[in-house]
């Protein structure tokens, strides 16, 4: 379990960006972590299938938290169809443990171990979950 909460995670939980939530959104989600009851609630702007602007208030464990603020640095100008390939990728990580991402989304690697821990699968998750939820939200109301 050490391995998972290395310097290196902790270090972000300290970094979560886009924590004012917006007073005007196209869409507001909340998901939440059966598991472990980690919780995140984000409002996002979209224009074209873009993240234009983003708030988000985070309450989760470690993981979770250093995930937000991972995935949170590349949020503003995130597409659908780039969101639909990390959320691939990092659902992929999470199962095998394998990381494979571009160079901009390489720093998701760092939570790798995570695959070997169940318990910890749906927080980690929540970002990506919450993204998705957004952009649904748009596309039904289009």
């Amino acid at each position: 379990m050490t391995e998972l909460y290395n310097t290196d995670i902790l270090r972000w939980t300290t970094r979560i960006p886009h924590t004012e939530r917006l007073q005007v959104a196209d869409a507001t989600v909340t998901k939440t972590s059966r598991i472990c009851g980690s919780r995140i609630s984000a409002d996002a702007r979209i224009r074209d299938g873009v993240i234009t602007d983003y708030g988000q208030e985070v309450k989760a464990c470690a993981l979770g938290q250093a995930t937000a603020a991972i995935v949170g640095q590349h949020i503003v100008g995130l597409s659908d169809e780039e969101l639909a390939d990390i959320a691939a990728r990092f659902r992929h990580m999470v199962k095998t443990g394998e990381a494979d991402f571009p160079q901009k989304w390489e720093t998701l690697g760092l939570l790798a171990p995570v695959w070997e821990h169940p318990g910890r699968h749906g927080s980690v998750m929540l970002p990506f979950e919450v993204l998705e939820g957004l952009f649904a939200e748009v596309d039904h109301q289009a």
